[in-house]
């Protein structure tokens, strides 16, 4: 038997640029009108997706504080939305990470993977 172009499954295609790795931590998000504690799934050195059921508009522009570890200093940055779905999450972009934070991230993300 033979499949033909329309029997196959294409997968979509990878467009992340930086290895992602389970990270379950609460994140202070500020917004104007919202002031909240989320729940984060993962992080990467270029951003993180956060578990809210009513996730900010894609382009919102937020500030996040959080801790990769309880021990160590907590990270604070800018951050976009670069994806949302109600009911599932929001997908974040780090606008404007330290360089301190980025090396934080990379040794996290390093351990981590």
């Amino acid at each position: 038997m033979e499949l033909d172009d329309r029997q196959l499954i294409r997968p979509e295609v990878e467009r992340r640029q930086y290895r992602r790795v389970k990270l379950v931590t609460q994140v202070h998000c500020e917004e104007m009108d919202r002031n909240e504690i989320m729940v984060t799934r993962d992080v990467s050195l270029g951003g993180m997706f956060i578990n809210v059921k009513l996730p900010l508009p894609i382009d919102s522009e937020l500030s996040l504080t959080f801790r990769l570890n309880p021990t160590e200093p907590a990270i604070a940055c800018r951050a976009r939305v670069m994806f949302s779905r109600v009911g599932l999450g929001m997908g974040i972009k780090f606008l404007d990470v330290s360089q301190e934070a980025q090396q934080a991230l990379q040794k996290f993300v390093d351990e981590v993977a």
